[in-house]
């Protein structure tokens, strides 16, 4: 079975459906509310575990999760090292999503925001080629700590630069792939965010100034740019859906890509299948409850 290790978040999802997002100053009417688990750490976790990889979460949450954590390990996430916080809640993310699909998140990190270095267990990377995957809703020195150790475990390591902030070069260096949507890639590199795949291409060929070894950037319903070293950058289009809602999609196809990666796929196969995957979660409500399993997955790749 695939081995994965995933350093971030857990939060509350609270998350409201409307039939416009709200603009400044003014106050809608919600016709549907749902209560779940999230967080970009959990998410990722339980988007790797329902494809059947073996999981493992490092992260924090406060005193009030119970049922957060019975949820994980009810999909199959080991929570062993998922640190109780006494003087912190868990996180909370107050969601709203349109009719559209589109979505505004507003997150309060709770307990996120305790995890340390010293939380990290020793052995990251439990076997050469492990796959341990980072996201930005911890502590900047917590990835930086994640990624340089799983490196120097002989882990494959994958950032998902989320929410946007800059990273250390030393840091990128130790990544082998960078997971970052068209804003975080933009921000990144300090260039203006582009538009379209054209633009998003101009800019993915700028990313030779990132020392990471490759770069996967995600175009929501365009699918997926894939850039490595050497090679022109490939389009990876998105199969067409009904879009419900777009919350979780980054995170589905974060924990694609890891199970693939885990099982031995090369890049490009693993990105096409993460592209799929997170198609696949647009068109449910909620982030943990529309990731797909192994099953559906592979019967939308048999169409």
């Amino acid at each position: 079975m695939p081995s994965i290790t995933v350093v971030g978040s857990v939060n509350r999802d609270l998350v409201l459906t409307v039939a416009e997002l709200p603009r400044p100053g003014e106050t809608v009417l919600a016709h549907g509310f749902v209560e779940g688990p999230g967080g970009k750490g959990a998410n990722q976790a339980v988007a790797a575990a329902r494809l059947g990889a073996e999981v493992r979460l490092v992260a924090r949450v406060g005193a009030d999760a119970g049922a957060i954590l019975r949820t994980l390990a009810a999909e199959g996430v080991a929570v062993t090292e998922v640190r109780t916080d006494a003087q912190a809640g868990t996180g909370i993310a107050s969601v709203v999503v349109d009719r559209a699909g589109e979505n505004t998140i507003v997150v309060n990190p709770g307990a996120n925001a305790a995890l340390s270095v010293d939380d990290l267990p020793r052995q990251l990377a439990r076997t050469q080629g492990e796959v341990v995957l980072v996201q930005h809703e911890i502590a900047a020195e917590v990835v930086a700590a994640a990624v340089l150790r799983a490196r120097e475990q002989g882990g494959t390591v994958v950032l998902n630069p989320a929410p946007a902030r800059s990273v250390a070069p030393e840091v990128l260096a130790a990544v082998d792939v960078l997971v970052p949507n068209l804003g975080e890639l933009a921000a990144l590199l300090d260039a203006p965010r582009p538009s379209g795949v054209a633009g998003a291409r101009e800019l993915l060929e700028r990313g030779a100034e990132l020392p990471c070894a490759a770069v996967l950037v995600t175009l929501g319903a365009d699918g997926a740019l894939l850039k490595q070293p050497g090679r022109p950058a490939v389009h990876l289009p998105a199969p067409v859906v009904e879009v419900v809602d777009t919350v979780g999609a980054g995170d589905t196809f974060c924990g694609a890509l890891a199970d693939s990666l885990a099982r031995g796929a090369d890049l490009a196969a693993a990105a096409e299948r993460a592209v799929r995957a997170a198609a696949l979660a647009v068109t449910g409500l909620g982030a943990q409850s529309s990731m797909p399993y192994a099953g559906q997955l592979d019967a939308g790749a048999a169409h």
